[in-house]
């Protein structure tokens, strides 16, 4: 007698048979699939049209705390990581009201469907390894499978749980932060105003180092929104000479101008365009900054501006030499000349220049001619921030 079909809120609750999943446990095997997929360093697994797994990786296995692979061929993912909502129905994994929004369900079933994709998920496991509890969030991926003519999907999760509080942590902790040194701003620009003559320069030192911590902090924020993809660029009408003459302000008085001048090339084009007013000066601050750093005692670095075509380009030059092995890694993202925890400043540059301005970034140097750092970028401003090929992962 026909076994009744299971109800179901979401996916299928229909299940393949003992014998039908030893089958196509046969058929994975006899590929070169389980090497490949044991050589990954993330869970991944093997689903049939039924999205019970046929086969998982050691990464998996080891996940889900099983010993053999074979003690998981007929589960489906939220039973296999003991999904609190996977018993909550006859039907299992993939068939509450809960799935109807988890993001490993969508995910498999657009798979099924022939569509690579990429997902977000959070599962709420009681059957931890460990024992315990806890709260993953995960990043999934499927993608359509057929081996000797049957359909299957490939399913691979990472746990981006750590990535997922640490944003948070992070965003919490720059509203605060940023809340508490405006205030803390208003207080030193009243104090600085109203000072008496004798404590004036003191007061407007003080005013000026916090405005200067300020800006490193929101430069921060800035860049891990950058390499986030979370950006936003506000572009306005700006022209060359104002971008020089504002760089030349901000760094005259600064420590690393000390002993050093700063000017502007007088053959500097006044030249209209569009871009981001903040994420330029970043750039260009960064150019500066580096260049009074390679410049003795005594020296001078020089900023100008030329127009060709549709594209300017920015310069900044300074009389130092850059040695060849610094230069192969100049543009890597923690590299420094300066010690341990530095190295953001070329990075974070080329950064937002280039996946956000939509210009580039770079340089020349020679011993004879010193060090000239170029930014050129669309007159008319960046059209569309250039993000990564690879597929943003769609929230559940």
């Amino acid at each position: 007698m026909p076994q009744a079909a299971l109800e179901t809120r979401f996916a299928s609750a229909a299940r393949s048979p003992e014998g039908e999943l030893d089958r196509q446990y046969e058929i994975i095997t006899s590929q070169q699939i389980p090497q490949l997929l044991d050589a990954v360093p993330i869970s991944v697994m093997v689903l049939n049209v039924n999205r019970q797994v046929v086969f998982g990786n050691k990464m998996f296995l080891k996940a889900v705390g099983a010993s053999h692979v074979r003690d998981m061929i007929g589960k489906r993912p939220g039973e296999a990581f003991g999904c609190v909502h996977s018993n909550l129905t006859p039907g299992g994994c993939g068939t509450t009201e809960f799935c109807v929004e988890c993001g490993a369900v969508r995910s498999v079933l657009k798979g099924l469907r022939g569509e690579w994709n990429v997902m977000e998920c959070n599962i709420n496991r009681d059957a931890c390894p460990d024992g315990g509890a806890e709260s993953l969030d995960l990043r999934v991926c499927s993608a359509p499978y057929t081996v000797m003519g049957e359909t299957f999907v490939v399913f691979s999760i990472t746990d981006i749980s750590h990535e997922k509080r640490r944003r948070i942590l992070e965003r919490i902790f720059f509203h605060d932060i940023l809340n508490t040194l405006g205030g803390i701003k208003g207080i030193l620009e009243f104090v600085k105003d109203e000072a008496p003559e004798h404590m004036r320069e003191d007061a407007e030192l003080i005013y000026g180092a916090m405005v200067s911590l300020s800006e490193e902090i929101v430069s921060q924020k800035q860049l891990l929104a950058a390499e986030s993809n979370e950006l936003d660029v506000n572009v306005i009408d700006l022209t060359a000479m104002d971008i020089l003459e504002v760089l030349q302000r901000t760094f005259r008085n600064t420590e690393e101008a000390k002993e050093r001048r700063l000017m502007i090339d007088p053959a500097a084009q006044q030249a209209a365009f569009r871009s981001d007013y903040a994420l330029l000066k970043r750039v260009m601050g960064n150019m500066v900054k580096n260049a009074l750093e390679g410049t003795p005692s005594g020296g001078a670095v020089t900023m100008g501006a030329t127009v060709a075509g549709d594209e300017i380009t920015f310069t900044v030059h300074n009389p130092g030499f850059i040695p060849r092995k610094v230069q192969l890694h100049l543009f890597n993202r923690s590299f420094s000349t300066k010690g341990a925890g530095r190295g953001l400043g070329t990075y974070s540059m080329k950064l937002l220049a280039e996946r956000y301005l939509d210009g580039e970034v770079r340089f020349e140097t020679s011993e004879e001619a010193g060090t000239t750092f170029f930014v050129r970028l669309p007159l008319a401003g960046p059209q569309m921030p250039q993000m990564p090929e690879i597929p943003t992962p769609v929230p559940a």
